[in-house]
């Protein structure tokens, strides 16, 4: 299964300090534009517009994708496509890029995604993301940090979804644990610990719910203090993909309520401390830098995740 992700709004998160000037710069190797006949007819991948392979933190072009017309210049400013990963890069450190195996651009206009992961081997030991290439200029590059927000919130779903999280050899009706679609949540991973702590008084609840935005939006407004955003509430899923973000973003909540806790949860684990104070050196959050994010509100919070194959 696949994750879907819509936008959030967020304030400017786009710098990085000196602790970053050992890691290697990234490469882009790009070959020889494609012949016309190896574009790929893109009716299998809407909106797609070039696939690039993955090895550590290296890019190369794979193919480029038919598009129309008004597309071709996202399609030819490879340096964008850099750009993008760059920040990628810097948020993913070097003992996490081995899950990324492929890294595509597209245009997010057509159903408002700003992001996405999907997993590229059953298995789940390697993945896809996705970032719209428009949403990451609008208003200039990675402007008040959402797209930060977007690539750490993708991040996140790989994090909690990865082979050593869940067993993807296990089916639904033979799952004792959470089962978010990709397999079974494993004993001590971090989406189960959320799911039996936060999610599992609501199960019957929230299983009865569908596609019907009008119950959703019931459900969520009466279990609102359980939820960082109104998107966490989707589903558990991405719920710990926000729990995450705000993790990452934003200082340690005091207060009680179930949001709160399912953040603080994210503290018992010495190695996502670890991996927080990484990506916050990285952009430089929490300092005076002028680059540093100020981080508000994020864009599309007030939505709810669309259903279907890729994590958002």
């Amino acid at each position: 299964m696949i994750l879907l992700l819509s936008l959030l709004v967020i304030s400017t998160f786009n710098a990085c300090d000196k602790d970053e000037d050992n890691v290697e710069p990234e490469k882009v190797v790009t070959p020889d534009p494609p012949k016309e006949e190896e574009k790929t007819n893109q009716s299998d991948e809407e909106g797609s517009i070039t696939l690039y392979s993955v090895e550590g933190r290296d890019i190369k072009k794979l193919k480029d994708y038919q598009v129309e017309d008004r597309f071709l210049e996202l399609q030819k400013d490879t340096k964008k496509h850099q750009e993008i990963w760059s920040l990628i890069s810097k948020i993913v450190p070097d003992n996490h890029t081995k899950f990324f195996n492929e890294y595509i651009v597209f245009t997010g206009e057509g159903n408002g995604t700003a992001g996405y992961v999907v997993q590229t081997i059953e298995d789940l030991t390697k993945w896809q993301i996705g970032i719209a290439m428009d949403f990451a200029y609008e208003g200039g590059f990675n402007k008040d940090g959402e797209l930060s927000y977007t690539i750490i919130h993708e991040f996140g779903h790989v994090l909690t979804l990865n082979n050593t999280q869940v067993n993807s050899s296990k089916n639904e009706s033979d799952s004792k644990n959470y089962f978010p679609g990709e397999g079974e949540a494993r004993d001590e991973s971090y989406i189960n610990a959320l799911y039996q702590n936060y999610w599992k008084d609501i199960e019957a609840e929230f299983k009865n719910l569908g596609d019907d935005e009008s119950k959703q939006q019931a459900f969520y407004e009466k279990y609102q203090d359980r939820f960082v955003t109104q998107y966490a509430s989707t589903n558990p899923a991405e719920d710990i993909a926000e729990c995450f973000t705000h993790f990452v973003i934003f200082d340690k909540p005091t207060g009680d309520t179930y949001a709160n806790k399912k953040v603080q949860l994210l503290y018992n684990y010495p190695e996502l401390v670890e991996l927080r104070n990484y990506i916050r050196r990285s952009l430089s959050i929490g300092t005076k830098s002028k680059s540093a994010p100020v981080i508000k509100v994020w864009k599309r919070g007030a939505t709810f995740g669309k259903t279907g194959q890729k994590r958002s």
